[in-house]
C-alpha cells in the first residue's frame, strides 16, 4: 500500500481539496493511504482558521483523508519556506510516507523539481541577495527576477502553489529524504481569488468571505458530509472565527513594548517590529494596522505572522528547531494501521493533548507555545470558550 502526505491547511475542506484526493487515488491506486498534515489554528498567511482544527480535520477525514496529524503553531504561520520544512520534517519523521502530494498551477512535476534545484544554487541565492535592498521588490517579484537571471528565462510562473510547491521539493532534497514529489495542476479559481468565479473550484479564501457574511452560496463549493459540519459549527458559535476580536490585545502589546524592550522575534526583524510599534500609536484595530504598516517590502501575511510571533513571543532562536511532535486530530480505521506503522523515535506523536509526559525540554516549550495560541484562538469565536478546552481535545474517529 502507497501512502501519500498532503502538507495542508484545509480552511475549509472544498471541492478543490476532494480533487486532489481523488486524483493521488487515480494515480497511485484506491488503496492509497493518505496522510494530511494540517496546520492547527494557525495557517501560513498569518491569519486564524474559520473554523476550529477538530472541525476542519473531520471534514478532511469524511472527504478521504485517513490520517490528519496537526503542523503546530508556530511553524503553521510561517514563510512558504519554513512551513514546508516544517510539514516535510513531520512527514519525514513518520518513516512511512512514500510521496508528498501537492497543487500547483504549473502542474509538471519535471518544471518544480528544476526550479528548486535552481534555488539551492549558489548563483540562484547571489543574485536574490543582491535584490534584497530594493524595497521596491515584493517577494514574489525578486523570486521570478532571480530565477530569471540564474535560468536565462522563466518557465513557471511565480504565483502562490507554484513557490509553496517549489519550497516542498527543496525541503525534500535538503532533508535527503526518501519522499518522492506529486503535483496535482490545480483547477478553477486562483488562490488569491477573494470572489466567486465560474465553475466549481472556488479559492478558499472566497468560501471564507462569503461564510463571514453568512452567504449560504459558499456551501456549494464544499462536500456535502463538510457542509454539515460547517453547518453545525455555526449554530454551536465555532465558526466564523475572527481575529479583529484581539485587535486591543495586539495593539496593547506593542504600545507597552518600545523597540528597546522588544526581543527577536520571528518575521519582524529588518525594521519592521519598529515600524509596527511606531503605527500601533495610530491605528484603533488590526485591520487599520495592516493597512498602515503594508508596503512592498513587508507584505500583509508577512506583517500577520509578525504580529503573531510578537503577540506570543515567538522568537527566531524558537524556530530553527523543526517540530518535534504532532498531535493527531482525525483518522478512520486505515489512518489506526498507519500509526502503527511509525516508527519509533524522539519525534512524537499525541493521540490527546495531555499526554505529553514523556516529553523532553525542547519538545515541550514547542508545545507550551502551541497550547497557548490555542487558548487564545477560543476567544475568537462567535461563542468564546474557555482557555484550558484546547487541552480536552478528542481526535475525531470515522466509525
Amino acid at each position: 500500500m502507497v501512502t501519500v502526505a498532503i502538507i495542508s491547511e484545509y480552511n475549509p475542506f472544498h471541492l478543490g481539496h476532494e480533487y486532489q484526493i481523488k486524483k493521488i487515488r487515480e494515480k497511485f491506486g484506491k488503496d492509497t493511504a493518505i496522510v494530511s498534515i494540517m496546520s492547527g489554528n494557525f495557517t501560513q498567511r498569518g491569519e486564524i482558521a474559520i473554523m476550529p482544527k477538530g472541525e476542519r480535520a473531520k471534514c478532511a477525514v469524511l472527504g478521504g483523508v485517513n490520517l490528519v496529524l496537526e503542523l503546530p503553531f508556530p511553524f503553521s504561520s510561517s514563510s512558504a519556506e519554513l512551513f514546508a520544512k516544517s510539514g516535510v520534517a513531520i512527514a519525514n519523521a513518520l518513516g512511512v510516507v512514500d510521496y508528498l502530494s501537492f497543487g500547483s498551477e504549473c502542474g509538471e512535476i519535471d518544471l518544480l523539481y528544476k526550479a528548486a534545484e535552481i534555488y539551492l544554487s549558489s548563483d540562484f541565492k547571489r543574485e536574490f541577495e543582491k535584490l534584497s535592498g530594493d524595497k521596491s521588490l515584493g517577494f514574489p517579484a525578486r523570486l521570478e527576477l532571480a530565477y530569471k537571471a540564474v535560468a536565462g528565462s522563466s518557465e513557471i510562473s511565480f504565483t502562490p502553489n507554484n513557490i509553496l510547491s517549489i519550497e516542498y521539493i527543496k525541503a525534500l532534497i535538503e532533508s535527503e529524504s526518501t519522499i518522492k514529489p506529486h503535483t496535482v495542476k490545480r483547477c478553477g479559481a486562483a488562490y488569491n481569488d477573494v470572489d466567486f468565479v465560474e465553475g466549481s473550484y472556488q479559492s478558499a479564501s472566497a468560501i471564507r468571505n462569503a461564510l463571514i457574511v453568512s452567504d449560504e452560496g459558499a456551501l456549494n463549493f464544499v462536500t456535502a458530509e463538510c457542509r454539515k459540519i460547517i453547518e453545525d459549527a455555526k449554530i454551536n458559535g465555532e465558526l466564523p472565527c475572527d481575529i479583529s476580536k484581539l485587535s486591543s490585545a495586539f495593539i496593547s502589546k506593542l504600545r507597552l513594548n518600545s523597540s528597546v524592550q522588544r526581543e527577536d522575534y520571528h518575521d519582524a526583524h529588518d525594521g519592521l517590529y519598529n515600524r509596527l510599534y511606531n503605527l500601533s500609536f495610530e491605528a484603533n484595530d488590526i485591520t487599520s494596522l495592516l493597512k498602515l504598516s503594508e508596503t512592498k517590502s513587508y507584505t500583509n501575511a508577512r506583517i500577520r505572522r509578525a504580529l503573531l510571533n510578537i503577540f506570543f513571543g515567538v522568537t527566531s532562536s524558537d524556530v530553527k528547531m523543526l517540530p518535534r511532535f504532532t498531535q493527531v486530530l482525525g483518522m478512520d480505521s486505515v489512518g489506526m494501521k498507519i500509526l502503527k506503522r511509525v516508527k519509533e523515535t524522539e519525534f512524537r506523536i499525541l493521540t490527546k493533548p495531555s499526554a505529553y509526559d514523556n516529553f523532553d525540554d525542547d519538545t515541550m516549550k514547542q508545545k507550551l507555545v502551541s497550547d497557548k495560541a490555542d487558548s487564545i484562538f477560543e476567544l475568537t469565536k462567535p461563542i468564546p470558550k474557555h482557555g484550558r478546552s484546547a487541552l480536552t481535545f478528542t481526535p475525531f474517529i470515522k466509525k
